[in-house]
């Protein structure tokens, strides 16, 4: 058991020396309007730290719809905090009630309207819910692996090989075997694969993105007082 704890130390050891400089910046920043969800943004980046793609853009994804429900909550409530507990409540309650039950395309169209996010900003979410949200969420593979190809490789005998090359004979070469993308083994693989080109530039830019949010809600709340 010591031996399979040290290898395990080890292993995640070199992942942190790895990857941590990449990382370390999204580590040291705090939000402050967006406190609530500093610990998520950890969690997200742990699971890059760890090179854990696919829960990263799972974790992402929350993350994204997160944001823009409390942007819009933060908004609603912009004018009242906990020095006033009964209008605040009331307006948590309200806000609860508009944006709380709210898919995500409802969310950012309300987000647009209220201009706490971009038009540009607007649609790179967009995208990000068709590529990322939908079918990581619904497991729809098919929209993950879209844009890969099918797999060819050679079907053959290793026996037969190893026969023919004992008594100098020329090998066959077969004809390619296309194996469909969707296949389960190969399906998974892909998505491996997208995850790990992708999820890094999905956090970052959703990052981003609440940064410049945060911004207007600070500036909005120093209008108000």
């Amino acid at each position: 058991m010591n031996n399979e704890i040290k290898q395990k130390t080890e292993y995640f050891s070199a992942l942190i020396n790895k990857n941590y400089n990449q990382l370390k910046d999204f580590y040291a920043h705090s939000f402050m309007e967006f406190c609530e969800l500093n610990s998520l943004k950890v969690e997200i980046l742990n699971c890059q730290l760890f090179e854990l793609f696919q829960s990263s853009i799972f974790s992402t994804n929350h993350f994204m719809e997160r944001m823009i429900k409390l942007a819009l909550i933060k908004l609603h409530t912009i004018e009242f905090d906990l020095s006033d507990n009964e209008k605040y409540s009331e307006r948590l309650k309200e806000s609860e009630k508009k944006y709380d039950n709210l898919v995500l395309f409802k969310s950012l169209e309300k987000a647009l309207e209220k201009k706490l996010i971009t038009t540009e900003q607007y649609d790179y979410l967009i995208n990000a819910k068709n590529e990322f949200r939908n079918p990581y969420s619904h497991a729809e593979v098919s929209k993950v692996i879209k844009n890969d190809n099918d797999f060819t490789g050679f079907m053959f005998s290793f026996s037969d090989v190893q026969d023919k090359l004992k008594e100098g004979k020329p090998l066959d070469i077969p004809k390619p075997t296309v194996i469909p993308k969707f296949s389960p083994a190969i399906a998974q693989m892909l998505q491996e694969n997208n995850s790990r080109e992708k999820a890094f530039e999905y956090f970052e830019n959703v990052f981003v993105i609440l940064k410049e949010i945060e911004n207007k809600i600070t500036e909005l709340k120093s209008e108000k007082h």
